[in-house]
């Protein structure tokens, strides 16, 4: 099957493309002013679609201790800052200006990882 694995990928781009332009569409066309609404609605969907791909018995997820889940929080309030700038920034930026800052950043964390903390990251393994 040679085309099973580049199709996952293709179809991460589109869902992924998908996913920027009814963003952009929705907060800036139809001028939604609480994008954090907005992005919570999507996660309450993708939520819900991991439970049910989860009972269905499609994915396993693992159950973790309240100690464990608590070491999450700071993290969580960060994402939630990410989710809240990155919604503002698409409501005001061209898409593909947006796509190229966006993705700017993913460099930026692979280039630290290398050569700050002298780690192999996965992105550099897959260029090699």
């Amino acid at each position: 099957m040679y085309l099973k694995r580049p199709a996952g990928g293709l179809a991460f781009c589109l869902f992924y493309l998908a996913s920027c332009f009814t963003n952009k569409y929705v907060l800036s066309v139809l001028k939604f002013t609480y994008p954090t609404l907005f992005q919570g609605w999507q996660t309450l969907v993708g939520g819900l679609l991991l439970h049910v791909s989860w009972k269905l018995g499609w994915v396993e997820i693992n159950l973790c201790s309240r100690s464990e889940i608590l070491s999450w929080l700071p993290a969580s309030v960060l994402f939630v800052g990410i989710i809240y700038a990155g919604s503002r920034a698409l409501s005001r930026l061209p898409i593909p200006v947006f796509l190229t800052v966006h993705n700017a950043a993913e460099v930026i964390t692979c280039g630290f990882q290398k050569f700050v903390q002298k780690e192999q990251t996965s992105y550099l393994k897959v260029c090699r």
